[in-house]
């Protein structure tokens, strides 16, 4: 994730405890010599530097034997993930998926939360509360323990926190970090749900070595379509957050839906999955779920086949759309219709084969996240385990 360049001593100094412990947590177990080595400290500074870590329990060390040889075993350094742990959920009509992670960003437990229809954010807050003592007891870590609370939600969500409008959860207007706050008691962060799935699978990448600093998420929701970009390493995020609202592009010219505000031919209303069922319905009602489609294609149902077509196209103008607007190496793509349909991802890459302009791009990656269905869950997990390090290394004295 992008560091801005320390502006004073006290600024560098957290600047550097930052960059150790983000070293051994992405490439850890790491020596002293190969950490100095990286960031080309001196081996005082770097005393020093793991010494603090130490001392507030970020890291710990062990040793182990070096191979091949009798001699002393080598000292390594690695996250000490039990130092604190954050509360994560994946906030999503019916069922939502909740976590608790350590400072590694691993789940150590994890419950699902029936969500009522109509529920309000300070209720689902509430309940979330309730749940907190049983994943501690599932985890066996005290409830005190917890220090950070980090929601997703699909919707605009302004970087206040406050929830603008989430058409899929019928919240608007609602400052969630303040209800989070005031009900667990203890910091919370609330992230568009794309935005978070794409700074996991930034962080993902950039622990195998892969370039980061230009990449998309694009996401086919059940009601809408959103996505997320990093541009020359930033996230975009607009005048209110809401960069990447790709759903509302026209994807043709149908005319405006007054009751819902939007356009008939928006990609909202030709590649969401509700979107796609609706029209697999007019074909025949019996097509009123995912794998009901699917089921028809691999039966030979042509007029399924046309729609599956008439889709993909769509959804690989979208992915040229991006191409174009955000100039990405990698779009990292989700949703349940390439889950629960198993034709529709290759017959996309058909389409974007023809679709894709390639003096803009021609070595644009197209392909699935890697965490699937849970790339939200799991991003918001790596938001809020950053917030929780940063705000434990800005609580030290930061005196040179």
């Amino acid at each position: 994730m992008y560091h801005e360049a320390p502006r004073s001593q006290a600024d560098l100094k957290y600047h550097n405890l930052k960059l150790i412990f983000d070293l051994v947590k992405r490439e850890g177990p790491l020596s002293r010599a190969a950490l100095a080595k990286r960031t080309g400290l001196s081996a005082t500074s770097m005393t020093r530097i793991v010494n603090e870590l130490q001392g507030i329990g970020l890291i710990a060390e062990h040793s182990i034997a070096s191979a091949g040889t009798s001699g002393r075993p080598s000292t390594l350094l690695e996250v000490r993930a039990s130092a604190a742990y954050c509360l994560c959920m994946d906030a999503t009509p019916n069922v939502s998926k909740v976590s608790l992670v350590d400072m590694s960003a691993k789940n150590v437990a994890y419950r699902e939360l029936i969500m009522a229809e109509g529920i309000t954010f300070r209720n689902m807050a509430e309940t979330l509360k309730e749940m907190l003592p049983e994943l501690c007891r599932d985890a066996g870590v005290p409830v005190e323990k917890v220090a950070c609370c980090g929601i997703s939600i699909s919707g605009h969500v302004l970087e206040t926190g406050v929830i603008s409008g989430s058409s899929q959860m019928h919240w608007a207007d609602v400052d969630g970090v303040a209800i989070l706050e005031d009900v667990l008691g203890m910091p919370a962060f609330v992230e568009n749900d794309c935005k978070a799935a794409l700074l996991g699978e930034q962080y993902l990448l950039s622990c195998a070595g892969e370039s980061t600093e230009n990449i998309v998420y694009l996401k086919l929701g059940w009601a809408g379509v959103g996505s997320a970009a990093i541009v020359d390493g930033r996230l975009l995020r607009g005048s209110r957050n809401a960069a990447g609202e790709i759903g509302h592009f026209n994807a043709g010219l149908e005319g405006l839906r007054p009751e819902k505000c939007e356009y008939r031919g928006s990609f909202e209303r030709t590649i969401s999955e509700s979107a796609v069922i609706e029209r697999a319905k007019e074909i025949d009602p019996a097509y009123g779920s995912l794998a009901s489609i699917n089921a028809g294609l691999k039966a030979g149902n042509q007029k399924l086949h046309a729609l599956l077509l008439e889709v993909s196209e769509y959804i690989a103008i979208a992915i040229s759309d991006i191409s174009c607007a955000y100039n990405p190496d990698t779009i990292a793509l989700w949703g349940n219709l390439f889950a629960g349909c198993a034709a529709c991802y290759p017959t996309v890459m058909q389409f974007v084969e023809k679709r894709l302009v390639r003096s803009v791009q021609p070595n644009l990656t197209v392909r699935l996240t890697k965490m699937g269905s849970n790339a939200s869950l799991y991003g918001i997990s790596c938001i809020v385990v950053e917030q929780t390090i940063q705000r434990i290394l800005q609580k030290m004295d930061m005196g040179v």
